[in-house]
Protein backbone atom coordinates (compact mmCIF):
# COMPACT_ATOMS: atom_id res chain seq x y z
CA UNK A 1 0.00 0.00 0.00
CA UNK A 2 2.82 2.42 0.84
CA UNK A 3 4.53 1.91 -2.51
CA UNK A 4 1.23 2.42 -4.35
CA UNK A 5 0.53 5.57 -2.36
CA UNK A 6 4.01 6.94 -3.01
CA UNK A 7 3.67 6.10 -6.70
CA UNK A 8 0.32 7.93 -6.80
CA UNK A 9 1.87 10.99 -5.12
CA UNK A 10 4.68 11.37 -7.65
CA UNK A 11 4.09 14.41 -9.80
CA UNK A 12 3.86 13.83 -13.53
CA UNK A 13 3.47 16.02 -16.57
CA UNK A 14 -0.11 16.54 -17.71
CA UNK A 15 -1.23 14.09 -20.35
CA UNK A 16 -1.62 16.88 -22.93
CA UNK A 17 1.98 18.00 -22.38
CA UNK A 18 3.29 14.47 -22.67
CA UNK A 19 1.32 13.97 -25.89
CA UNK A 20 2.65 17.24 -27.35
CA UNK A 21 6.25 16.41 -26.41
CA UNK A 22 6.01 12.89 -27.82
CA UNK A 23 4.43 14.21 -31.03
CA UNK A 24 7.17 16.84 -31.35
CA UNK A 25 9.89 14.25 -30.78
CA UNK A 26 8.34 11.86 -33.28
CA UNK A 27 7.88 14.53 -35.95
CA UNK A 28 11.34 15.93 -35.23
CA UNK A 29 12.88 12.49 -35.63
CA UNK A 30 11.01 11.90 -38.90
CA UNK A 31 12.00 15.37 -40.13
CA UNK A 32 15.66 14.70 -39.29
CA UNK A 33 15.56 11.35 -41.09
CA UNK A 34 13.85 12.94 -44.09
CA UNK A 35 16.38 15.79 -44.17
CA UNK A 36 19.31 13.40 -43.93
CA UNK A 37 17.82 11.26 -46.69
CA UNK A 38 17.29 14.30 -48.90
CA UNK A 39 20.87 15.46 -48.24
CA UNK A 40 22.33 12.08 -49.19
CA UNK A 41 20.13 11.79 -52.30
CA UNK A 42 21.05 15.27 -53.52
CA UNK A 43 24.77 14.69 -52.81
CA UNK A 44 24.84 11.40 -54.69
CA UNK A 45 22.77 12.89 -57.51
CA UNK A 46 25.24 15.78 -57.96
CA UNK A 47 28.20 13.45 -57.80
CA UNK A 48 26.57 11.03 -60.24
CA UNK A 49 25.67 13.78 -62.71
CA UNK A 50 29.21 15.15 -62.63
CA UNK A 51 30.67 11.66 -63.04
CA UNK A 52 28.47 10.99 -66.08
CA UNK A 53 29.64 14.23 -67.71
CA UNK A 54 33.27 13.44 -66.92
CA UNK A 55 32.89 9.92 -68.35
CA UNK A 56 31.45 11.39 -71.55
CA UNK A 57 34.33 13.90 -71.82
CA UNK A 58 36.91 11.19 -71.21
CA UNK A 59 35.38 9.00 -73.92
CA UNK A 60 35.48 11.90 -76.45
CA UNK A 61 39.09 12.73 -75.69
CA UNK A 62 40.14 9.07 -75.88
CA UNK A 63 38.35 8.69 -79.22
CA UNK A 64 40.06 11.82 -80.54
CA UNK A 65 43.52 10.51 -79.70
CA UNK A 66 42.69 7.01 -80.87
CA UNK A 67 41.51 8.28 -84.29
CA UNK A 68 44.52 10.57 -84.71
CA UNK A 69 42.30 13.29 -86.21
CA UNK A 70 43.16 16.94 -86.17
CA UNK A 71 41.57 19.20 -83.60
CA UNK A 72 41.75 20.39 -79.99
CA UNK A 73 40.78 18.11 -77.13
CA UNK A 74 39.44 21.13 -75.24
CA UNK A 75 36.88 21.64 -77.97
CA UNK A 76 35.50 18.17 -77.29
CA UNK A 77 34.90 18.80 -73.57
CA UNK A 78 31.33 19.40 -72.26
CA UNK A 79 31.94 19.33 -68.51
CA UNK A 80 29.09 20.80 -66.41
CA UNK A 81 31.27 23.54 -64.93
CA UNK A 82 33.32 24.38 -67.96
CA UNK A 83 36.42 23.94 -65.82
CA UNK A 84 37.52 20.38 -66.44
CA UNK A 85 41.20 19.49 -66.73
CA UNK A 86 42.75 16.85 -69.03
CA UNK A 87 45.80 14.80 -68.08
CA UNK A 88 47.64 12.20 -70.20
CA UNK A 89 49.55 9.30 -68.68
CA UNK A 90 51.89 6.82 -70.40
CA UNK A 91 51.32 3.05 -70.08
CA UNK A 92 53.58 3.00 -67.02
CA UNK A 93 51.43 5.59 -65.21
CA UNK A 94 53.82 8.54 -65.59
CA UNK A 95 52.17 11.93 -66.04
CA UNK A 96 53.01 13.27 -69.50
CA UNK A 97 51.07 16.49 -69.86
CA UNK A 98 48.06 18.40 -68.46
CA UNK A 99 45.78 21.11 -69.80
CA UNK A 100 46.68 23.37 -66.86
CA UNK A 101 50.21 23.90 -65.54
CA UNK A 102 49.33 23.33 -61.87
CA UNK A 103 48.07 19.84 -62.78
CA UNK A 104 51.17 19.05 -64.87
CA UNK A 105 53.45 18.55 -61.85
CA UNK A 106 54.14 15.23 -60.14
CA UNK A 107 52.31 16.28 -56.96
CA UNK A 108 49.09 16.66 -59.00
CA UNK A 109 49.35 13.19 -60.58
CA UNK A 110 46.81 10.48 -59.88
CA UNK A 111 47.83 7.56 -57.63
CA UNK A 112 49.47 4.64 -59.43
CA UNK A 113 46.88 2.20 -58.03
CA UNK A 114 44.06 4.31 -59.52
CA UNK A 115 45.73 4.27 -62.95
CA UNK A 116 46.55 0.55 -62.87
CA UNK A 117 43.03 -0.60 -63.65
CA UNK A 118 42.38 2.17 -66.19
CA UNK A 119 44.86 0.73 -68.73
CA UNK A 120 42.25 -1.81 -69.79
CA UNK A 121 38.83 -0.46 -68.75
CA UNK A 122 37.27 2.93 -67.95
CA UNK A 123 37.66 3.86 -64.30
CA UNK A 124 36.44 6.59 -61.90
CA UNK A 125 38.22 8.07 -58.90
CA UNK A 126 37.41 10.65 -56.22
CA UNK A 127 39.84 12.39 -53.88
CA UNK A 128 42.20 15.38 -53.51
CA UNK A 129 44.46 16.73 -56.25
CA UNK A 130 46.45 19.97 -56.04
CA UNK A 131 44.66 20.73 -52.75
CA UNK A 132 41.18 20.57 -54.28
CA UNK A 133 38.43 17.91 -54.05
CA UNK A 134 38.00 16.33 -57.47
CA UNK A 135 36.27 13.56 -59.38
CA UNK A 136 38.14 11.86 -62.23
CA UNK A 137 37.04 9.82 -65.25
CA UNK A 138 39.83 7.70 -66.86
CA UNK A 139 39.81 6.01 -70.27
CA UNK A 140 42.51 3.93 -71.96
CA UNK A 141 43.76 4.91 -75.41
CA UNK A 142 46.53 3.71 -77.72
CA UNK A 143 49.43 5.51 -75.98
CA UNK A 144 48.29 5.32 -72.33
CA UNK A 145 45.46 6.73 -70.22
CA UNK A 146 43.51 9.94 -70.55
CA UNK A 147 42.08 11.46 -67.33
CA UNK A 148 39.40 14.16 -67.27
CA UNK A 149 39.26 15.93 -63.86
CA UNK A 150 36.33 17.91 -62.47
CA UNK A 151 36.56 20.16 -59.41
CA UNK A 152 33.82 19.16 -56.90
CA UNK A 153 34.17 22.22 -54.69
CA UNK A 154 30.86 23.57 -56.02
CA UNK A 155 29.18 20.37 -54.81
CA UNK A 156 30.46 20.95 -51.26
CA UNK A 157 29.26 24.57 -51.33
CA UNK A 158 25.87 23.50 -52.62
CA UNK A 159 25.58 20.76 -50.01
CA UNK A 160 26.52 23.19 -47.22
CA UNK A 161 23.75 25.58 -48.31
CA UNK A 162 21.35 22.65 -48.57
CA UNK A 163 22.30 21.42 -45.09
CA UNK A 164 21.62 24.86 -43.59
CA UNK A 165 18.28 25.08 -45.36
CA UNK A 166 17.30 21.59 -44.23
CA UNK A 167 18.39 22.38 -40.66
CA UNK A 168 16.23 25.50 -40.48
CA UNK A 169 13.34 23.64 -42.09
CA UNK A 170 13.67 20.82 -39.56
CA UNK A 171 13.75 23.28 -36.62
CA UNK A 172 10.71 25.11 -37.97
CA UNK A 173 8.90 21.82 -38.48
CA UNK A 174 9.67 20.73 -34.90
CA UNK A 175 8.34 24.06 -33.56
CA UNK A 176 5.24 23.81 -35.71
CA UNK A 177 4.75 20.20 -34.65
CA UNK A 178 4.90 21.28 -31.00
CA UNK A 179 2.05 23.73 -31.59
CA UNK A 180 0.02 21.29 -33.65
CA UNK A 181 0.80 18.44 -31.23
CA UNK A 182 -0.35 20.58 -28.28
CA UNK A 183 -3.61 21.40 -30.04
CA UNK A 184 -4.20 17.78 -30.99
CA UNK A 185 -3.27 16.51 -27.50
CA UNK A 186 -5.58 19.04 -25.84
CA UNK A 187 -8.41 17.96 -28.10
CA UNK A 188 -7.72 14.29 -27.30
CA UNK A 189 -7.68 14.81 -23.51
CA UNK A 190 -10.67 17.19 -23.49
CA UNK A 191 -13.20 14.35 -23.01
CA UNK A 192 -11.01 12.89 -20.25
CA UNK A 193 -10.98 16.26 -18.45
CA UNK A 194 -14.76 16.52 -18.76
CA UNK A 195 -15.03 13.03 -17.32
CA UNK A 196 -12.70 13.95 -14.44
CA UNK A 197 -14.74 17.09 -13.65
CA UNK A 198 -17.95 15.06 -13.67
CA UNK A 199 -16.38 12.44 -11.38
CA UNK A 200 -15.14 15.16 -8.97
CA UNK A 201 -18.73 16.23 -8.34
CA UNK A 202 -19.57 12.77 -7.00
CA UNK A 203 -19.70 12.03 -3.29
CA UNK A 204 -21.34 9.75 -0.72
CA UNK A 205 -24.50 11.89 -0.89
CA UNK A 206 -24.36 12.38 -4.65
CA UNK A 207 -23.76 9.19 -6.61
CA UNK A 208 -25.64 9.94 -9.81
CA UNK A 209 -24.50 8.38 -13.12
CA UNK A 210 -22.14 10.48 -15.18
CA UNK A 211 -23.98 11.78 -18.27
CA UNK A 212 -23.01 10.58 -21.71
CA UNK A 213 -20.00 12.65 -22.77
CA UNK A 214 -19.71 11.61 -26.41
CA UNK A 215 -19.39 8.66 -28.78
CA UNK A 216 -18.72 5.12 -27.61
CA UNK A 217 -14.96 5.39 -27.96
CA UNK A 218 -12.42 4.62 -25.23
CA UNK A 219 -13.67 7.54 -23.09
CA UNK A 220 -17.27 6.44 -23.62
CA UNK A 221 -16.41 2.92 -22.50
CA UNK A 222 -14.60 4.34 -19.45
CA UNK A 223 -17.70 6.39 -18.64
CA UNK A 224 -19.79 3.23 -18.81
CA UNK A 225 -17.40 1.39 -16.48
CA UNK A 226 -17.46 4.30 -13.99
CA UNK A 227 -21.26 4.41 -14.10
CA UNK A 228 -21.39 0.69 -13.34
CA UNK A 229 -19.03 1.26 -10.40
CA UNK A 230 -21.12 4.23 -9.21
CA UNK A 231 -24.22 2.06 -9.33
CA UNK A 232 -22.56 -0.63 -7.22
CA UNK A 233 -21.33 1.96 -4.72
CA UNK A 234 -24.79 3.51 -4.49
CA UNK A 235 -26.34 0.10 -3.87
CA UNK A 236 -23.73 -0.66 -1.20
CA UNK A 237 -24.28 2.68 0.57
CA UNK A 238 -28.04 2.29 0.37
CA UNK A 239 -27.73 -1.17 1.91
CA UNK A 240 -25.45 0.22 4.63
CA UNK A 241 -27.85 3.06 5.41
CA UNK A 242 -30.80 0.68 5.43
CA UNK A 243 -28.95 -1.62 7.82
CA UNK A 244 -28.11 1.28 10.15
CA UNK A 245 -31.66 2.60 10.01
CA UNK A 246 -33.19 -0.79 10.76
CA UNK A 247 -30.66 -1.57 13.48
CA UNK A 248 -31.12 1.84 15.11
CA UNK A 249 -34.87 1.50 14.97
CA UNK A 250 -34.72 -1.98 16.51
CA UNK A 251 -32.41 -0.79 19.30
CA UNK A 252 -34.55 2.16 20.35
CA UNK A 253 -37.30 0.02 21.88
CA UNK A 254 -35.08 -2.09 24.19
CA UNK A 255 -33.06 1.00 25.16
CA UNK A 256 -36.25 2.88 26.05
CA UNK A 257 -37.34 -0.11 28.17
CA UNK A 258 -33.90 -0.25 29.79
CA UNK A 259 -34.09 3.42 30.72
CA UNK A 260 -37.51 2.86 32.26
CA UNK A 261 -36.27 -0.13 34.27
CA UNK A 262 -33.27 1.87 35.50
CA UNK A 263 -35.40 4.84 36.54
CA UNK A 264 -37.79 2.55 38.44
CA UNK A 265 -34.89 0.73 40.07
CA UNK A 266 -33.28 4.02 41.07
CA UNK A 267 -36.46 5.15 42.82
CA UNK A 268 -36.63 1.92 44.83
CA UNK A 269 -32.88 1.50 45.42
CA UNK A 270 -31.02 2.17 48.59
CA UNK A 271 -28.92 5.33 48.65
CA UNK A 272 -25.63 3.40 48.43
CA UNK A 273 -26.54 1.86 45.05
CA UNK A 274 -28.38 4.86 43.66
CA UNK A 275 -25.11 6.38 42.41
CA UNK A 276 -24.23 3.26 40.39
CA UNK A 277 -27.73 3.22 38.95
CA UNK A 278 -27.31 6.88 38.06
CA UNK A 279 -24.16 6.03 36.12
CA UNK A 280 -26.03 3.26 34.37
CA UNK A 281 -28.83 5.69 33.50
CA UNK A 282 -26.28 8.13 32.08
CA UNK A 283 -24.75 5.43 29.90
CA UNK A 284 -28.20 4.30 28.76
CA UNK A 285 -29.13 7.87 27.80
CA UNK A 286 -25.84 8.19 25.88
CA UNK A 287 -26.57 4.94 24.06
CA UNK A 288 -30.08 6.10 23.23
CA UNK A 289 -28.73 9.35 21.86
CA UNK A 290 -26.07 7.48 19.88
CA UNK A 291 -28.74 5.27 18.35
CA UNK A 292 -30.69 8.39 17.42
CA UNK A 293 -27.56 9.90 15.84
CA UNK A 294 -27.00 6.75 13.81
CA UNK A 295 -30.58 6.91 12.61
CA UNK A 296 -30.15 10.58 11.66
CA UNK A 297 -26.88 9.95 9.84
CA UNK A 298 -28.29 6.96 7.98
CA UNK A 299 -30.99 9.30 6.68
CA UNK A 300 -28.42 11.92 5.70
CA UNK A 301 -29.36 14.33 8.52
CA UNK A 302 -26.85 16.22 10.68
CA UNK A 303 -26.54 16.00 14.45
CA UNK A 304 -28.00 19.30 15.71
CA UNK A 305 -29.67 18.49 19.04
CA UNK A 306 -27.75 20.14 21.90
CA UNK A 307 -28.95 20.64 25.49
CA UNK A 308 -26.53 23.26 26.93
CA UNK A 309 -25.33 23.34 30.55
CA UNK A 310 -22.36 24.81 32.38
CA UNK A 311 -19.76 22.09 31.91
CA UNK A 312 -16.31 21.53 33.36
CA UNK A 313 -14.56 19.73 30.47
CA UNK A 314 -11.97 17.98 32.62
CA UNK A 315 -14.27 16.87 35.43
CA UNK A 316 -17.48 16.29 33.48
CA UNK A 317 -16.14 15.06 30.13
CA UNK A 318 -12.53 13.87 30.08
CA UNK A 319 -12.41 11.97 33.37
CA UNK A 320 -15.70 10.04 32.86
CA UNK A 321 -14.55 9.00 29.37
CA UNK A 322 -11.11 7.97 30.66
CA UNK A 323 -12.81 5.71 33.25
CA UNK A 324 -14.41 3.81 30.37
CA UNK A 325 -10.96 3.07 28.84
CA UNK A 326 -8.58 1.79 31.52
CA UNK A 327 -5.06 3.01 30.83
CA UNK A 328 -6.08 6.30 29.23
CA UNK A 329 -4.62 9.26 31.14
CA UNK A 330 -6.06 12.74 31.74
CA UNK A 331 -4.04 15.96 31.92
CA UNK A 332 -5.50 19.27 33.06
CA UNK A 333 -7.03 20.86 36.12
CA UNK A 334 -10.71 20.94 36.96
CA UNK A 335 -12.38 24.30 37.33
CA UNK A 336 -12.66 25.24 33.64
CA UNK A 337 -16.15 26.14 32.46
CA UNK A 338 -17.81 26.08 29.04
CA UNK A 339 -21.40 26.18 27.84
CA UNK A 340 -22.22 22.85 26.22
CA UNK A 341 -24.07 19.58 26.30
CA UNK A 342 -22.11 17.26 28.60
CA UNK A 343 -23.50 14.08 27.08
CA UNK A 344 -22.77 15.29 23.56
CA UNK A 345 -19.25 16.35 24.52
CA UNK A 346 -18.62 12.99 26.19
CA UNK A 347 -19.90 11.32 23.04
CA UNK A 348 -17.43 13.39 20.95
CA UNK A 349 -14.46 12.59 23.20
CA UNK A 350 -15.52 8.95 23.52
CA UNK A 351 -15.56 8.49 19.74
CA UNK A 352 -12.12 10.09 19.40
CA UNK A 353 -10.74 8.07 22.31
CA UNK A 354 -12.05 4.78 20.93
CA UNK A 355 -10.26 5.46 17.63
CA UNK A 356 -7.07 6.47 19.45
CA UNK A 357 -7.12 3.32 21.61
CA UNK A 358 -7.51 1.17 18.50
CA UNK A 359 -4.49 2.94 16.95
CA UNK A 360 -2.11 3.16 19.93
CA UNK A 361 -3.53 1.05 22.75
CA UNK A 362 -4.87 2.48 26.03
CA UNK A 363 -1.39 3.30 27.35
CA UNK A 364 -0.65 5.53 24.37
CA UNK A 365 -3.68 7.85 24.68
CA UNK A 366 -3.87 11.10 26.66
CA UNK A 367 -6.88 13.40 27.15
CA UNK A 368 -6.01 17.04 27.81
CA UNK A 369 -7.88 20.19 28.77
CA UNK A 370 -6.58 23.72 29.42
CA UNK A 371 -7.27 27.40 28.69
CA UNK A 372 -5.50 29.22 25.86
CA UNK A 373 -6.36 32.66 24.38
CA UNK A 374 -9.79 32.80 26.03
CA UNK A 375 -10.80 29.34 24.86
CA UNK A 376 -10.91 25.94 26.54
CA UNK A 377 -8.83 23.53 24.46
CA UNK A 378 -9.77 19.84 24.57
CA UNK A 379 -7.33 17.41 22.96
CA UNK A 380 -7.24 13.68 22.36
CA UNK A 381 -3.63 12.66 21.73
CA UNK A 382 -2.14 9.29 20.81
CA UNK A 383 1.25 7.89 19.84
CA UNK A 384 -0.04 5.57 17.12
CA UNK A 385 1.14 5.31 13.50
CA UNK A 386 -0.68 8.49 12.51
CA UNK A 387 -2.95 9.44 9.62
CA UNK A 388 -1.23 9.87 6.20
CA UNK A 389 -1.43 13.47 4.91
CA UNK A 390 -3.44 12.46 1.84
CA UNK A 391 -6.15 10.92 4.08
CA UNK A 392 -6.46 13.66 6.72
CA UNK A 393 -9.08 15.55 4.71
CA UNK A 394 -11.35 12.48 4.41
CA UNK A 395 -11.32 10.93 7.90
CA UNK A 396 -14.36 12.98 8.96
CA UNK A 397 -16.53 11.83 6.06
CA UNK A 398 -19.49 9.60 6.77
CA UNK A 399 -19.00 5.89 6.17
CA UNK A 400 -15.24 6.37 5.67
CA UNK A 401 -13.17 3.75 7.47
CA UNK A 402 -9.58 2.52 7.48
CA UNK A 403 -10.75 -1.07 7.65
CA UNK A 404 -9.77 -1.45 11.31
CA UNK A 405 -13.35 -1.84 12.50
CA UNK A 406 -16.39 0.40 12.88
CA UNK A 407 -18.95 1.70 10.45
CA UNK A 408 -17.09 4.92 9.65
CA UNK A 409 -19.48 7.15 11.64
CA UNK A 410 -17.54 7.93 14.84
CA UNK A 411 -15.50 10.85 13.52
CA UNK A 412 -18.41 12.12 11.41
CA UNK A 413 -20.59 12.28 14.53
CA UNK A 414 -17.75 13.90 16.52
CA UNK A 415 -17.34 16.68 13.96
CA UNK A 416 -21.09 17.30 13.81
CA UNK A 417 -21.24 17.53 17.63
CA UNK A 418 -18.37 20.03 17.54
CA UNK A 419 -20.13 22.13 14.92
CA UNK A 420 -23.38 21.97 16.89
CA UNK A 421 -21.37 23.68 19.70
CA UNK A 422 -20.21 26.43 17.32
CA UNK A 423 -16.71 24.96 16.96
CA UNK A 424 -14.92 22.42 14.81
CA UNK A 425 -12.48 19.55 15.10
CA UNK A 426 -8.95 19.87 13.75
CA UNK A 427 -6.42 17.14 13.15
CA UNK A 428 -2.63 17.23 13.25
CA UNK A 429 -0.90 13.94 12.64
CA UNK A 430 2.46 12.41 11.93
CA UNK A 431 3.86 9.00 12.93
CA UNK A 432 3.93 8.77 16.72
CA UNK A 433 2.03 12.04 17.28
CA UNK A 434 -1.67 12.43 16.43
CA UNK A 435 -3.88 15.08 18.04
CA UNK A 436 -7.58 15.91 17.58
CA UNK A 437 -8.36 19.39 18.96
CA UNK A 438 -11.64 21.05 19.98
CA UNK A 439 -11.82 24.72 21.05
CA UNK A 440 -14.79 26.03 23.07
CA UNK A 441 -15.29 29.57 24.44
CA UNK A 442 -14.30 29.73 28.11
CA UNK A 443 -16.82 31.16 30.62
CA UNK A 444 -15.99 33.12 33.74
CA UNK A 445 -18.24 31.82 36.52
CA UNK A 446 -18.22 33.94 39.70
CA UNK A 447 -18.42 32.31 43.11
CA UNK A 448 -21.58 33.58 44.89
CA UNK A 449 -19.86 33.30 48.29
CA UNK A 450 -17.11 35.59 47.13
CA UNK A 451 -19.38 38.18 45.57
Amino acid sequence: MRSLREAGNRRAWPLAWRGAVLASLAIGLLAAIASLTAFVVVRESLRGTLQEALDADAARVADLYRAGAAGSARDQLAGPTGGVIVQLYDPLGELLVASEPRFAVADAALPREALAGARDLPRAWRGQLAGRPVQVAMRPFEFGVVAVIGDTGFIGDSLARLARALGWATAALVGLSALVGSAVALEIVRPIRRLARAAQRLGPDHLEPIPDLGPRDEVGRLTGVLNDLIGRLRDALDAQRAFLAETSHELRTPLTSLQGFLERAARKADPEVRRELGDAQRVARGMARLVGDLLQLSRGDAVREVDPFLVDPVRDVLRPVAEEFPGVTVEGDAGLTVLGDPERLRQLVRNLTANAVRAAGPGGVTLRGWVADGAVVVEVHDVGPGVPPELQATVFEKFWTTGGGGAGLGLAIARQVARAHGSDLTLESRPGDTTFTLRLPALEVEDDDGA
